[in-house]
């Protein structure tokens, strides 16, 4: 199985509530994503692959070069056999194995909560793409969606492995030294962003 065991669970969660609020998120990405020029992407944290697929569903990656990057293998063999149209490799994302600019967009969607550095992992995303859509968790929205769906009662709602969390203001904040914000916007309970990174 996929290291990544809650993206995995996320997805294919059979709670009805988890899963219009994940229709929803990936309605949202797709609307945004339609505001990007044709060009390659790169996802980065891509995990089981489960956002590639979607546009993929949607027709939004033809004729458009795809790349998925994530730490664990597991999860890149997954997503090989779920998305095999698309190049997957193992990369972390501080170290994009790409060129400067070698991308019309990168998306980071719900990764940066766990990194230890997000300002390093949104300096080298925008040293590879000319946009950044990217997403994390909106609080304390997100945390009260978990505890009402019983997840992580212990902890509040809190997911155990953020690290970082976030408010609109001070998601702006993190994102605006990287680019110029174009959208930004907050399907509950997350917030997702699109950025023209600069030249």
């Amino acid at each position: 199985m996929p290291g990544s065991g809650g993206n995995l669970g996320k997805y294919r969660s059979s709670n009805p509530l988890q899963r219009f609020l994940i229709r929803q998120f990936l309605q949202q990405v797709r609307m945004i994503f339609r505001e990007v020029p044709q060009g390659p992407l790169c996802e980065v944290g891509c995990g089981e692959g489960f956002v590639l697929r979607d546009l993929s569903d949607h027709g939004l990656l033809n004729e458009r070069p795809a790349t998925g990057l994530d730490i664990n293998e597991a999860s890149l063999r997954f997503a090989a056999t779920l998305v095999p149209e698309i190049n997957f490799r193992k990369a972390s994302a501080y170290e994009i194995p790409l060129g400067d600019k070698a991308c019309r967009c990168v998306m980071m969607l719900e990764v940066l909560e766990h990194l230890e550095d997000p300002a390093k992992a949104l300096r080298e995303a925008a040293r590879v793409g000319d946009f950044l859509l990217v997403s994390v968790p909106h609080e304390p929205f997100f945390m009260a969606a978990n505890f009402l769906r019983g997840k992580n009662w212990s902890r509040w709602g809190s997911d155990e492995e953020h690290i970082h969390f976030w408010g609109k203001k001070s998601f702006r904040q993190l994102l605006e030294p990287h680019g110029t914000i174009l959208r930004l916007a907050a399907p509950f309970p997350w917030m997702i962003a699109l950025l023209k990174t600069r030249d």
